[in-house]
């Protein structure tokens, strides 16, 4: 069923809103996938702060022109859907990659972050990069480690004069 001229608007401004307000997006062949699956990977989005949404074609490229889109976003063909996140884009990359593993039906097509275009490798790619967290609380670790060893060092020899004066005091007892 076509869509009126007021709803075409409204959808045309909601996609410009995503493509000027995110971070990034990924875009992915929606036209195999059965609902169950969606329904399992929005869930999942969800907890990676990202979202999924199945686009108009036609609208969504005049939204990429508008809003200054790379060219290659702009060459759509077949069900395209969107996912859209806020700042991490490793979480949903790596839900793609799962859910093109288990369902076979899920395929990235590309994607945005920052500015930058993302082919279909790039995203695959993203998906081996651990999160945001997890290379944060690695750079805390690094950062920690030397004055972790400091301390030990200095703590060991405390410790090892301690035991020496206690063995003193048991053997003159």
């Amino acid at each position: 069923m076509s869509k009126t001229r007021s709803q075409k608007t409204e959808l045309l401004s909601k996609y410009k809103d995503i493509l000027k307000n995110k971070s990034g997006y990924l875009l992915v062949n929606s036209d195999k996938i059965d609902t169950a699956t969606v329904t399992k990977l929005k869930v999942q989005l969800k907890d990676v702060d990202a979202n999924y949404a199945v686009v108009k074609n036609s609208i969504f490229k005049v939204a990429l022109q508008e809003t200054n889109q790379p060219l290659q976003t702009q060459e759509l063909d077949g069900p395209t859907a969107i996912i859209y996140f806020e700042e991490d884009p490793t979480g949903a990359a790596k839900l793609v990659k799962q859910t093109q593993k288990e369902s076979e039906l899920l395929s990235a097509k590309g994607g945005v972050f920052e500015g930058e275009f993302l082919s279909e490798e790039r995203v695959m790619q993203l998906a081996e990069i651990p999160s945001r967290e997890v290379l944060l609380s690695r750079l805390v670790g690094t950062m920690n480690a030397p004055l972790t060893g400091f301390m030990n060092a200095v703590t060991g020899n405390v410790r090892g004069l301690t035991m020496v004066l206690k063995g003193i005091s048991e053997k003159n007892a």
